[in-house]
């Protein structure tokens, strides 16, 4: 799994390297190709955007961001200037490819909090302190602000803003939302907030790649560029190749396959716990994106070694209904090295000198030999390069598009998901909205 960090390469050597090839235990080779070649004619209208053609494909070709970059880069360059936090406001889609990009890449540029993510008063009287304590500004980010959270996050925000630098105050504010008729647009030319387009074809989960997800992760200091980068590269990469030898066609091909074995659960296995972001970016894609029918694979994540002390012997007796995604991606390597103790005998001496890297190593081949030795279905998805903003960019993308093939196949729209309108309306129902309340 891990190998030393490679050095932050010139892009023009980067262009040429792969993120992620797919290997898988509990399962014939042999079933995924006849299972693709069968499927070939619908796997072919999905790598060239043909099989939605109507639908929001605004992500599919990520150098439409390239438009935006000088914006965007202009204006984080003035929130880093001036504040020294920005709190962004936003859920679901809206936020959780900052926070994945902001925990794996550790940036150093201004300090982000994320926020209107929970109606926990709790969480919010934090957010509050810190507009009250810090020299902050606000980031909210919806695409039609109608959510509860972030509109309601937003509102005692600015009003603490409000209370704390007075008529100044909107210089503090930046907004991303759809433009035109937007909400968003009409309240911040309204009140002079800066003002960022949400693009129209793309939904909340898809845009990770756009203005979205990159304005909050150049003020945190993410080198947007190679990301994007990274995402164009694999673009180039995944519509190009032939069905067999892609390896987000096999990937989506093997969720499918799986699931008609009886598989209930994905469950995407990480090994470094700054990548959980990552996989909660990834939980909500997939169960967005697929749970709309009987087949599609429940999405959840581990954090191995420490849940392997908590689900380990769930997934290794248990039943049959668990898939192991194992992210294989070398992290950035450290120094540390395991000292001998000589005046106290703790019985680990046999770890004496080791690189402490390679523990993670050694639990990550353990127990991928342990499941997939038992039959339990194991996809590794492996790549050689080490973590940067262009990997990560590559990351996202295989990830975007496995799921709209892998959605294809399933036979559902990835980009609709009105199954979140049901409790949406009794919520709405039980707080009055739509009401008229007597003066």
């Amino acid at each position: 799994m891990a190998g030393r960090c490679l050095a932050n390469a010139d892009l023009l050597l980067m262009e040429h390297a792969v993120s992620f090839e797919v290997t898988i235990s509990g399962i014939k080779e042999g079933a995924v190709d006849s299972f693709i070649l069968y499927n070939e004619g619908l796997i072919q209208s999905g790598l060239s955007a043909e099989a939605y053609a109507e639908g929001p494909l605004g992500w599919f070709d990520p150098n439409t961001s390239m438009q935006s970059l000088q914006a965007i880069q202009s204006l984080a360059a003035r929130v880093q200037a001036r504040f020294d936090l920005l709190i962004v406001i936003g859920i679901g889609g809206s936020n959780r490819g900052a926070v994945a990009a902001v925990g794996a890449l550790s940036p150093t540029g201004t300090e982000l909090f994320f926020a209107g993510d929970t109606l926990s008063a709790t969480q919010l009287a934090k957010a509050i302190r810190l507009v009250q304590e810090r020299n902050a500004a606000l980031c909210v980010i919806a695409k039609d602000f109608n959510t509860i959270e972030p509109g309601i996050t937003f509102r005692m925000l600015r009003k603490e803003l409000e209370r704390k630098y007075g008529s100044s105050s909107h210089e503090r504010i930046i907004a991303i939302g759809s433009g035109g008729e937007g909400q968003l647009h009409h309240l911040a030319q309204r009140h002079q907030w800066e003002f960022l387009a949400f693009p129209a074809d793309i939904n909340g989960r898809y845009s990770v790649l756009s203005t979205v997800g990159l304005f909050p992760m150049a003020v945190a200091g993410v080198d947007i560029e190679s990301l994007i980068a990274g995402g164009i590269a694999e673009h180039q990469r995944l519509t190009t190749l032939k069905p067999l030898m892609n390896p987000a066609v096999r990937y989506a091909a093997i969720r499918n396959l799986l699931s008609k074995q009886g598989s209930i659960i994905e469950a995407l296995v990480i090994f470094e716990p700054a990548l959980e972001g990552f996989a909660r970016w990834w939980v909500q894609l997939f169960g967005e994106s697929e749970g709309k029918k009987e087949g599609a694979l429940f999405p959840t994540y581990f954090s191995y070694s420490e849940d392997l002390h908590a689900i380990g012997q769930y997934v290794q007796e248990g039943p049959r209904i668990i898939v192991e995604t194992f992210l294989n991606y070398t992290y950035k390597s450290s120094p540390l090295v395991i000292e001998p103790s000589c005046e106290i005998q703790d019985r680990f001496d046999y770890l004496d000198d080791r690189p402490f890297d390679t523990l993670n190593e050694v639990v990550y081949q353990a127990a991928l030999n342990a499941h997939a030795s038992d039959q339990r279905p194991v996809i590794e998805l492996s790549s050689s390069q080490s973590i940067s903003a262009y990997s990560l960019g590559q990351s996202f993308y295989f990830f975007l598009f496995s799921v709209y093939l892998s959605s294809l196949l399933l036979g559902v729209n990835p980009f609709t998901q009105d199954g979140v309108e049901g409790y949406k309306k009794n919520m709405y129902h039980q707080l009055g909205k739509g009401k008229v309340w007597p003066d």
